[in-house]
């Protein structure tokens, strides 16, 4: 399913939604026939004016901009609705990418909540931290929550800014592949430190952008779960799913109010909560685990990754082949999968008798795996894009994969 599908899986077109920030990309597009309301810091001047003063926008992406119906910040969405004349309770709320900037998501879960009818829907897609700038942060804690909602936050502390930029992490690519894990992290701790003095000595109030949460699915199922045991939060977790196009999460909330707990239900929310945490700990080893075996065969693809002795002889004979089917295409990728120390040949010829050719042309198709510790499904699968392509997926990891630092799909 698509990025946009996902988000659109409880909204329709006779529904009445509120979608936040969309810019020049809205989900719910009112040129299709979306009753949707855009709700945005900016009118909608100042974003045409901010979009075509966009480097990284196409005229044509820019044309795309859409009126704002809503101006000023979404922890105050009930209220903007109210001062719009907009007293009926909407149906859904999409927020892209936004959730995690929200300084007091308390707060905004509450307001989402007085926006909504009673079984309503927030879909949100948020990153998850083990696979973007967040990567060596701490995970976020309901402490932090509630803390930012007793508080009233309206914007980032200074605390969540200097961990933002102190502890921002980057994709490696190919820079030192075996010695890093797939993020390293910015050298920007001296600079963070030295911005956090001045704005504090200066009584800096200005808004700065960051990420005042970071999760992972798991954490941030965790964090609904328990906010709505305490009675902060009016929605239930419905689904927490990987956004396998852009990575990251999507998240479907749905309204159910505010609500007193039994004993028995005490009971079986601790119980689900003890499952929770341990799968938190988990995921988190399952990512541990992944960057240590990617390091060790990005090391060993360096230093074995070529064709010695008689496999020189292999090689140019499936070369040949290629050749004579006028693939000439084929023969870098080839090469690539033959000198792959993910291609295990005896493993492959167990399965189907055939060699790195076979793999490049029918095997992957077939779902096959190369060897032992890749695998084919679970490639395409964490990289649609590739699927849509129909490159061989060990062919693409070689060749591009890893110097965009895609992490490896292990069997």
């Amino acid at each position: 399913m698509s990025r946009r599908k996902e988000l659109l899986k409880h909204a329709s077109k006779s529904a009445r939604g509120i979608e936040i920030g969309p810019y020049f990309s809205p989900i719910a597009s009112k040129r299709d026939g979306y009753n949707c309301l855009y709700l945005d810091v900016f009118d909608t001047e100042t974003i045409k004016r901010r979009a075509a003063l966009d480097p990284f926008l196409t005229p044509e992406q820019v044309t795309r901009v859409e009126d704002v119906d809503l101006v000023g910040n979404a922890l105050h969405i009930d209220e903007l609705c109210r001062e719009a004349g907009e007293i009926e309770p909407f149906d859904y709320i999409i927020s892209a990418n936004n959730f995690e900037h929200l300084p007091n998501p308390i707060k905004f879960l509450q307001a989402c909540g007085r926006a909504l009818k009673k079984g309503g829907v927030l879909s949100i897609v948020v990153p998850d931290k083990s696979g973007c700038v967040d990567f060596y942060r701490p995970r976020t804690s309901l402490t932090a929550w509630i803390e930012a909602f007793f508080a009233q936050a309206e914007r980032p502390t200074h605390a969540q800014i200097f961990e933002q930029l102190g502890m921002s992490a980057r994709s490696i690519g190919d820079i030192e592949p075996s010695a890093s894990f797939s993020f390293v992290a910015e050298r920007k701790l001296r600079e963070a430190f030295e911005d956090w003095a001045r704005s504090r000595n200066a009584n800096d109030a200005s808004y700065v952008d960051v990420h005042c949460s970071a999760f992972t699915p798991g954490s941030f199922r965790l964090l609904l779960t328990d906010a709505f045991f305490l009675g902060l939060s009016p929605f239930i977790v419905e689904e927490v799913t990987a956004d396998m196009v852009q990575g990251g999460f999507f998240a479907h909330l749905r309204l159910a109010g505010y609500e007193t707990f039994s004993e028995e239900e005490t009971a079986a929310h601790y119980a689900h909560r003890q499952e929770i945490l341990q799968q938190v700990i988990e995921d988190e080893a399952k990512v541990l685990e992944s960057e240590r075996i990617s390091q060790i065969f990005e090391s060993m693809s360096r230093r074995y990754g070529r064709s010695h002795g008689g496999g020189v002889l292999a090689m140019a004979g499936a070369l040949g082949l290629l050749l004579r089917r006028r693939d000439v295409k084929l023969v870098k990728p080839y090469l690539a999968v033959k000198t792959s120390a993910l291609f295990d040949p005896a493993f492959y010829a167990r399965s189907v008798g055939g060699g790195a050719a076979h793999y490049l042309l029918h095997g992957a198709k077939e779902g096959l795996d190369p060897g032992p510790f890749f695998s084919t499904t679970g490639y395409l699968r964490q990289n649609p894009d590739v699927a849509q392509t129909g490159m061989n997926p060990l062919a693409h990891y070689e060749l591009y994969g890893r110097k965009e630092g895609r992490k490896l799909a292990l069997r």
